[in-house]
């Protein structure tokens, strides 16, 4: 059945009994009126402040050839945790909005829905409401909303802070590589690769980690990727960067293998949709708590924070080199 045939209200129910917001904080849920209703003392806890994002996901200019609707639904909610992630709060409730076309099969709505709630209920994040209407292409608008004591700022990077990142970059650019150049991997890698960029996963745990760690100055997501991150968090810090490539973490232990042909600096530097954590360091970091961070949150420690006038650049022994400030922008 197409969703024309269904008809606006009943896509509305068909989609809302999808949808589980038992949290004891929401008095009204999803599809229930014209807003949710949270009882905000219960929902905020002891928490201070509430953190807000919303992010867009366009058919056009973000959903890559190959990707599912539930993978689709999944990503919807991912970009705006990500965010979250990189203050160091706490998802709570999330709204979406959908622009779908009339041709749409309900089958394929049902399946962005359920990739929706999959990743919403992962992150301990209910789903409260949202819109729908009828649009040329898929269009998916989210908004979280979260909880924290401290949010973790862009702007407080001092100089001789380390600078740091979580996981490994460069996989989800692999991935975009193997669909738009038809690049030859093993099966493995290609799996690992594509899944990077079809499903990514907000770091949501290591976000509050570092957080409560109280050791992080300054932080965010490397959503557009890491050079033009480094850019951003420099702007706001009013620092400058020094980094060591050969610290940087390329690809994931899954997917090493010999790549010809590709060059590892552009896939970590100058492509997104990794959704990392870039973060930096107190300067005054006891090394027993640095590796703590290691084990719990699974750092690597990438370069430090250099006077603003130093501006950004890769350091190889008495050389440096200029980083190029270029990503994924949309303009």
């Amino acid at each position: 059945m197409k969703i024309e045939q269904l008809g606006e209200i009943g896509l509305i129910e068909r989609i809302t009994k999808k949808y589980k917001a038992d949290a004891e904080s929401i008095a009204v849920g999803v599809g229930k009126d014209d807003c949710a209703v949270i009882d905000i003392d219960k929902a905020r806890s002891s928490y201070k402040y509430l953190v807000v994002t919303t992010d867009t996901l366009q058919e056009s200019t973000h959903l890559p050839e190959g990707i599912s609707p539930s993978q689709i639904g999944w990503s919807a909610i991912a970009v705006n945790l990500s965010d979250i992630a990189a203050m160091g709060a706490r998802p709570y409730a999330f709204t979406i909005a959908m622009g779908i076309p009339a041709h749409t099969d309900t089958a394929f709505v049902d399946a962005i829905v359920e990739g929706i709630e999959e990743c919403a209920s992962s992150y301990n994040t209910a789903v409260v409401g949202g819109d729908i209407t009828r649009s040329k292409e898929l269009i998916l608008t989210g908004t979280c909303f979260g909880f924290t004591d401290k949010p973790v700022m862009r702007a407080g990077a001092k100089v001789g802070d380390l600078v740091c990142v979580t996981g490994s970059v460069g996989n989800a650019a692999l991935g975009l590589k193997i669909i738009k150049e038809g690049l030859t991997v093993p099966k493995k890698v290609d799996k690992t690769a594509k899944r990077a960029l079809f499903q990514p996963v907000p770091r949501i745990q290591e976000g509050i980690s570092l957080a409560d760690s109280g050791l992080v100055t300054s932080m965010l997501d490397i959503s557009d990727g890491l050079a033009l991150s480094l850019a951003e968090l420099a702007k706001s810090s009013k620092v400058g960067f020094e980094i060591y490539e050969d610290k940087v973490p390329v690809l994931s232990d899954e997917i090493k293998t010999p790549l010809r042909g590709v060059n590892l600096r552009n896939l970590a530097f100058f492509y997104g949709g990794d959704y990392e954590l870039l973060f930096t360091v107190d300067a005054n970091v006891l090394e027993s708590e640095l590796e703590r961070l290691r084990k719990e949150v699974g750092i690597s420690v990438i370069g430090k924070v250099m006077p603003s006038e130093e501006g950004i650049y890769f350091k190889k022994g008495d050389k440096k080199e200029r980083i190029k400030i270029k990503g994924y922008q949309h303009f």
